[in-house]
Parts: C-alpha cells; sequence; structure tokens
C-alpha cells in the first residue's frame, strides 16, 4: 500500500496523532509535523483517555504505587481524570508549538475510549487517506500492537513512529527494502519527506543472500534510472538477524527510515528488542 495522507482541506485524511500522556517524544512530534508538512496535510492531536484505567478506579482494592514501591495513594475516577485533563493541556502545548512554527493546521480532541478503537473511529471519520502517528516511543512488546494497528485500523495508510532512544529527525531518509515491488512508491513518500531541507536520498537493500541482493540491486538501478541524488547501499543479512539490520539502520544516522511491516526490519511476530535498542529516528511503516 502507497503511504499517503490527504492534503489540507481535501476532508479525505490528515496525519492522526495519538497521544496518551503529558511526555510524549519531542521526537515523535516533530516526526508527525514533517509527515504533515511533506503532504501538504493537517494534524489531529488525539488524546485518548484509556477506558480501562476508569474500570480499574471502580474496585476499591486498586492503588497508584510509585516507581520507587516506597509511595501509595488511592485511585479514584475523579483523580485519573484530572491528571488525564492537565497530561493532556501538557501535550496540548507541545504539539501547537510545533505546528505553529511550521505553520501546519491543527486541531485537537479528547476522547474516552479503548485506544485502537479511538483510533479507529478517528480515522473512519474522515479517510481513507490518514497516517497514524504515536506521540509515545514504542517498546519491545508492542508488536502484537502494531501488527493490530495496522490490520484494524482501515482509514490509515501508514503507522509513523519512534523508539526510547530516538534523537533526530534530520538525516538521509532511508528506504529499507526487502522487496522491490514495493520500491516506487515508497520512493515517492521518501522524496516528499527528502524536500523538505533537500536531505540524501539512501535505499538499503535487505536480503538473506548475495543473489538475491545483486536481482535487488538491478530492479532498483531501473527504478531511480541513474538518478544522481538516491544513493544505494545494500546490507545481507545471513540467518535472518534482525539486530544485523537494526545496528546497519543506527550507523547510517537517517532523519527518517520507511520500511514495510513484516519483514526483517519489523517482524510481525517476534523481539523488536533489536530496533528498540538502535533506532535513532523517526519510522514510518507501511503494510
Amino acid at each position: 500500500m502507497i503511504a499517503h495522507v490527504a492534503q489540507t482541506g481535501e476532508d479525505r485524511g490528515r496525519v492522526v496523532l495519538q497521544l496518551r500522556s503529558g511526555r510524549p517524544s519531542v521526537i515523535a512530534l516533530e516526526a508527525a509535523v514533517r509527515v504533515a508538512r511533506a503532504f501538504q496535510s493537517e494534524i489531529e492531536g488525539l488524546f485518548v483517555q484509556d477506558e480501562q484505567l476508569f474500570d480499574c478506579a471502580a474496585y476499591g482494592f486498586v492503588q497508584e504505587i510509585s516507581l520507587s514501591g516506597r509511595q501509595r495513594r488511592a485511585v479514584s475516577a475523579a483523580g485519573i481524570e484530572r491528571d488525564l485533563h492537565l497530561a493532556a493541556q501538557v501535550a496540548r502545548r507541545q504539539i501547537e508549538a510545533l505546528a505553529r512554527r511550521a505553520e501546519v493546521p491543527l486541531r485537537c480532541r479528547v476522547v474516552r475510549d479503548e485506544p485502537l478503537r479511538a483510533l479507529s473511529v478517528a480515522c473512519a471519520e474522515s479517510g481513507p487517506w490518514n497516517m497514524v502517528a504515536l506521540a509515545e516511543p514504542f517498546t519491545a512488546g508492542n508488536g502484537g500492537m502494531l501488527k493490530q494497528m495496522l490490520v484494524e485500523i482501515a482509514g490509515s495508510t501508514g503507522l509513523v513512529m519512534v523508539g526510547p532512544k530516538a534523537k533526530r529527525v534530520t538525516g538521509p531518509v532511508i528506504v529499507a527494502v526487502e522487496d522491490s515491488e514495493q520500491l516506487p512508491a515508497m520512493l515517492k513518500t521518501a522524496e516528499r519527506l527528502a524536500a523538505l531541507d533537500g536531505a540524501e536520498l539512501l535505499l538499503l537493500l535487505i536480503a538473506s543472500d548475495p543473489e538475491r541482493l545483486h536481482w535487488m540491486d538491478g530492479e532498483a538501478r531501473l527504478v531511480i534510472e541513474g538518478r544522481e541524488d538516491v544513493r544505494i547501499q545494500s546490507a545481507e543479512v545471513a540467518r535472518g538477524e534482525a539486530a544485523v539490520v537494526a545496528e546497519t539502520l543506527r550507523r547510517l544516522k537517517g532523519g527518517f527510515v520507511i520500511c514495510r511491516f513484516g519483514g526483517l526490519v519489523v517482524p510481525d511476530e517476534g523481539d523488536l528488542r533489536p530496533l528498540v535498542a538502535a533506532l535513532e529516528c523517526p519510522l514510518l511503516l507501511v503494510r
């Protein structure tokens, strides 16, 4: 699927930024703004009050325990609502400042729902060209959640996310190519992002053996037709080790990585620890 976002005024999509706490990743917010700028789109900040938190508050024995384990306090629906309201205000001020500087249209709202359902409803309201962006970093155990988002949110074309070590949005726009058929569409998205600041375009060809890499290299050169602004690099991954791919991405010091879900970069089953440990820039994930 092509990663596309509807333009402002088209009323067929936008960047839907999911916020769940008052401590979003600044890099994640900047990534959402860059995608909106690249597609001349708008952002909808969707602060989700997780309904399960309020369900827990209905039980009198539930307590909140500090990270040190030394402090405890009773949990109440009113207390949760107050804390989430304050968190939403903090997060809104952050994204408003970034959107204002980038001259990107922004609207925000608060919903109380299960997070995945809230995103599905938001994308269904205006679609089908939505890009979902996650404000909080993903973790090693989020593989199942990412798969659910890509499978169940029908009105989205991609997912923008960052890991806990994200620290930049500038640098080469890297297209991690594991399937040559997806290259033309992924390259178009990369071109939009690179055009924002004249970043280098880099195609990282990923395969498990030299013969397939050679074939992919030929296919890639046919697609780019001798363009001098696109660099090609190969990564041979013996035994399908995701850690090798993750380390290669780290060393390339990209400003954005574009890849498909279900390959060596982001497997649909298994451990995301190598990617969590190595990824230092935003990731745009397509089906």
